[in-house]
């Protein structure tokens, strides 16, 4: 049984690492940070457009240039198992952030979101609903 659980693992790995390399089709599309009216737009040239949802001006643009730490990982349970989501995380020098996206591996759902300010020990945490989106 363990043997089966430990080959279950190594071949979620394999799966959830191979959408891992390809941020577009991961996190294509966008969510919507309701509590400062944001939207976070994942589009497919590899950067994340953080904007006004009343407006649509735009805030900030992410990109590789200003995306330090760049990592794919997935998420664990508190027993150390795989559970079926893809963790994005970086880090913004200019924005003076840490950032975490959580993605569970289902159609289009919530994104959960951590983001840590420089300037306190208080984490942002919520969940980001899906507004729209794929390959823009």
């Amino acid at each position: 049984m363990k043997k089966l659980l430990a080959l279950f693992a190594v071949a979620a790995l394999s799966i959830v690492g191979a959408f891992a390399l390809d941020f577009p089709s991961v996190f294509s599309g966008t969510w919507v940070d309701e509590t400062y009216d944001a939207d976070w737009t994942f589009k497919t040239n590899n950067t994340i457009v953080l904007s006004y949802h009343s407006t649509g001006a735009v805030i900030y643009t992410f990109d590789e240039s200003n995306m330090k730490n760049l990592r794919f990982t997935t998420e664990t349970d508190s027993e150390g198992s795989i559970s079926p989501a893809v963790v994005l995380q970086f880090r913004c020098d200019e924005t003076q952030r840490d950032y975490k996206f959580v993605l569970p591996a289902s159609p289009k759902p919530s994104m959960k979101i951590e983001f840590a300010p420089d300037w306190t020990k208080a984490l942002y945490r919520s969940a980001f609903p899906w507004v729209k989106g794929g390959a823009e």
